[in-house]
């Protein structure tokens, strides 16, 4: 191959080169589609959860219906803030808070066995005590249970307000809201707001929960049978401390 030769087609393969950069640089730039969809469903998602977000209830259960308690108290078996026969052999005390989640567990799930098991054939005797220390909604819902012991309704709305907790001071027990749950619980407005309006009944409520530290109550619920304090963790040690008490009585 001469020079000339190699020189001729060293410039067509240069031109060749600026040619296929000069069509390069002109093509349409190719985006990656996954760009705008992704950007896309970004903002569908924002706009959703932005949605979602409105949509919600404000918090707190003042704009809720006032629920039904699942398993009710025999009433007819009720006298005041006892349950059962007044000469039972023996008396279980349970000091609570109606904001206590655990009172609200024990209230609907080991109190029904209790009178099942033990109220309703006279052995034992079931009375509520207040330990009012959760904070001002504790106070006014013990209140509220003895304005409704007044209307010989007190284990009405105890089951009412354990089945309406809702946290601790967060306006489950407000007053508008008790007012609620005491409609719901059969009481007489009217009558409910005079007792609760009245000192002495706030003054009960923080005598008997003065009663219950100086017993040496210090959480809830605590159990007291014939005076013996003691913290319960399921049914089983109840009964079985129930039936250690009849059993000592009968050995007596």
């Amino acid at each position: 191959m001469t020079g000339e030769k190699r020189r001729d087609r060293r410039q067509a393969e240069l031109a060749a080169r600026r040619d296929k950069r000069r069509a390069a640089r002109n093509r349409p730039e190719r985006r990656s589609p996954l760009v705008p969809i992704t950007l896309g469903a970004l903002a569908i998602g924002a706009v959703a959860v932005l949605v979602f977000m409105l949509s919600q209830p404000p918090a707190g259960p003042i704009n809720e219906d006032v629920r039904t308690p699942l398993v009710p108290t025999p009433y007819e078996l009720a006298d005041g803030r006892a349950i059962g026969a007044a000469d039972a052999p023996v008396t279980v005390e349970v000091w609570s808070d109606f904001q206590c989640p655990a009172c609200g567990r024990f209230a609907e799930e080991m109190k029904p066995s209790l009178i099942d098991d033990f109220v309703r054939d006279g052995q034992v005797r079931l009375i509520y005590r207040d330990f009012a220390f959760l904070g001002n909604e504790s106070i006014d819902a013990a209140v509220a249970g003895r304005c409704a012991e007044q209307e010989g309704r007190f284990w009405q709305m105890h089951d009412f307000l354990f089945a309406n907790q809702s946290g601790e001071n967060r306006g489950a027990f407000s007053p508008a809201r008790l007012e609620q749950i005491a409609q719901s619980a059969g009481l007489n407005l009217d009558t409910y707001r005079t007792c609760r309006a009245d000192a002495a009944t706030r003054a009960a409520v923080a005598a008997e929960t003065g009663e219950g530290q100086t017993a040496g109550v210090n959480a809830t619920p605590t159990i007291s049978i014939d005076g013996q304090l003691m913290t319960i963790r399921s049914y089983a040690e109840l009964s079985g401390a129930i039936e250690a008490a009849l059993g000592a009585l009968s050995d007596g």
